[in-house]
């Protein structure tokens, strides 16, 4: 029964998956309750207060969910876009810890924003901006102001040490580090159930013991469990000939539907099946992996089952999920016909298809994030996470009459999205973002913006560039270089198979 301040979405195209996880358009109506969709039906008639909207040629579609992103990293954009990995870790991650705790709040807030404004209703945000016990704080505050669901999954403290050359003290496996994890799992979620809790560690060549040790209190419900535990994975041949970090988890016993590995590329004979097995899943994140010269795993006929897609650095361009699908999707198009061309043949199919990509980012993304049960379909009992796509802009018009998942992956941008609801709350109405209304921190004296503040986009972005200015002043004098250097070693990366000039 609708009731007071529920909210009818009527007359649009429903983006609706079936058992088997295909997409099937049906016209009709979506009734939001709370913070659930409560139901679907055509001709559902509003109550007295709901607040009806008219959705007749428009695309209503689960809300997108990515599943690798840092969202703290908004002042670096542009400052990325001729960067391999190697030049990226010395100029962009490593430089985390001269984040003030309002430079975080302001960038985590900017970035979640970002991705609601692109229809991103979840993020499973790898926070590498920790350097003291008080920026997760600052994070997760910004996050549950922004209205965003996501897991913030928060690395081991990580401190500058020395500015020449650059160099960091990240301890995996501190005390302090899993001290300040624990006090957030216990507490969490926040934000009335949208912030979940994880971790993210990258040092898997730790010894077993340590390892098994470490990640079955990570899984201790009595000691605060972490929702995912995700990791980067890199291969290639700038690494030799290490095992794969899906081989390294499952020789450890350690694989399992709670782990979350980003990238993942130059799989090893055997990852796919290995995840199938666990349950493990992938990030695949094209922009960013095409740019550093890696091919994304997402589609692999292996891996496709277990993965998702991400954004992994807004600060390297695109951040809407649509256009990871179609980079992604035309990606994999081309590969294949050039595998295909060097055996002297020609398809006359693509191989892939619109709504696989799709999939990747809402029911595959559910999956990756642990919240297959909450999100990333149109169902009656699910979250409301919904984002609806105006169908009559220059790009738009047609395709989403004649196909509204294709005129999505293929043909859409941000600004053809109309209104997000997350958790049934409208947070993007009539192509603009709503006023933020800051909340707590999860320990309320920690909050770096006081409760209560109302901040429409405009404020936020003066706040931004100052912080920028601020950022910059602090990379002066910085020897990246060196810090190139030092990240080399640190991955124990093959220095012989680096070239040093474009060729």
């Amino acid at each position: 029964m609708a009731g007071e301040n529920d909210i009818l979405l009527r007359g649009g195209t429903l983006l609706i998956h079936d058992d088997g996880n295909h997409v099937v358009p049906t016209v009709g109506d979506l009734l939001v309750h709370g913070s659930i969709i409560s139901k679907i039906g055509s001709n559902l008639q509003p109550g007295s207060y709901t607040r009806v909207i008219e959705c007749k040629g428009k695309i209503i579609s689960p809300g997108f969910i990515d599943t690798h992103r840092h969202m703290w990293q908004t002042q670096l954009r542009g400052s990325f876009s001729d960067h391999t990995l190697i030049e990226y870790m010395a100029r962009g991650n490593a430089v985390s810890p001269l984040f003030s705790l309002e430079d975080l709040f302001y960038g985590q807030l900017a970035g979640a924003l970002e991705a609601i404004d692109a229809g991103t209703t979840t993020v499973v945000d790898h926070s590498h901006c920790n350097s003291s016990p008080d920026h997760p704080q600052a994070a997760i505050q910004a996050t549950i102001s922004a209205g965003l669901r996501s897991v913030y999954c928060c690395i081991p403290l990580r401190r500058l040490i020395s500015r020449q050359p650059l160099r960091l003290q990240d301890d995996s496996f501190s005390d302090e580090s899993i001290s300040i994890f624990r006090d957030l799992a216990k507490s969490g979620p926040f934000g009335d159930g949208r912030v979940h809790i994880g971790y993210a560690l990258d040092n898997l060549f730790a010894p077993a013991k340590v390892m098994k040790s470490f990640y079955a209190d990570l899984r201790d419900p009595s000691k605060g469990r972490a929702k995912l535990i995700t990791s980067h994975s890199v291969g290639g041949p700038g690494f030799g000939g290490v095992p794969s970090a899906v081989q390294i988890l499952n020789s450890l016993g350690l694989l399992g539907p709670d782990i979350l590995l980003s990238h993942a590329n130059f799989p090893k004979e055997g990852d796919g099946a290995l995840l199938k097995s666990t349950g493990a899943h992938i990030s695949s994140t094209p922009n960013t992996e095409l740019q550093m010269g890696v091919f994304p795993v997402a589609l692999l006929e292996d891996h496709v089952d277990n993965a998702s897609l991400g954004v992994d650095c807004q600060t390297w361009g695109i951040s809407d999920m649509p256009g990871q699908m179609r980079m992604l999707l035309q990606a994999a198009r081309g590969g294949r016909g050039a595998m295909l061309a060097e055996k002297g043949t020609w398809s006359r199919h693509t191989g892939f298809d619109v709504e696989q990509v799709f999939n990747l980012a809402t029911v595959g993304g559910a999956n990756a994030a642990g919240l297959h049960d909450e999100v990333g379909r149109l169902k009656e009992g699910f979250k409301a996470d919904i984002v609806v796509f105006e169908s009559t802009s220059p790009n738009m018009v047609a395709a989403a009459i004649e196909n509204p998942v294709a005129a999505i992956a293929l043909h859409s941008n941000p600004s053809d999205i109309g209104m997000v609801l997350v958790d049934g709350i409208i947070r993007k109405e009539n192509k603009q973002l709503i006023d933020v209304i800051t909340a707590a921190a999860p320990i309320e004296c920690k909050s770096i913006v006081k409760p209560g503040t109302r901040m429409g986009w405009g404020d936020i972005v003066f706040k931004l560039l100052e912080s920028r200015e601020s950022i910059k002043q602090k990379l002066v004098g910085l020897d990246f270089f060196e810090g190139e250097e030092g990240f080399i070693d640190m991955l124990y990366m093959d220095k012989n198979a680096l070239l040093e000039q474009q060729s």
